[in-house]
């Protein structure tokens, strides 16, 4: 059972473009432009990095009373974080110089999108 039913369709946009990413590694594709509820990179970057303007939550540092539905959002976003810390030792040449970018700034959107959810449920 979904834990997070009001979150269904963000978290299924979210599980889509993981399944898009893996497809555009294996397939040697690039990931390409994509929206995550809504927002293109450009209103993402705003809305995670300017909350307070867009949900009149400022930035916050979760705490175990934020309730069950933020703590399993951050539980999400430290998952994909650590993801994109191993995408980024697996993606880059010898000189330590990152070879899929794209992928990359996927993983970075994802955790920034799961950051954006728990603002709006907080």
């Amino acid at each position: 059972q979904l834990k997070l039913p009001k979150y269904a369709v963000a978290l299924g946009e979210i599980l889509a473009l993981a399944r898009r990413m893996i497809r555009c590694d294996v397939l040697d594709e690039p990931v390409g432009a994509f929206t995550l509820c809504g927002l293109d990179a450009q209103q993402q970057r705003q809305h995670s990095h300017l909350p307070q303007k867009f949900y009149g939550q400022p930035h916050f540092m979760p705490e175990t009373t934020d309730g069950e539905t933020v703590l399993l959002l951050n539980h999400l976003r430290c998952t994909v974080r650590r993801t994109e810390l191993a995408a980024a030792a697996a993606f880059s040449d010898r000189d330590g110089l990152p070879t899929r970018t794209d992928i990359l700034q996927a993983f970075n959107r994802m955790s920034s999108m799961l950051y954006i959810l728990m603002i709006r449920e907080k």
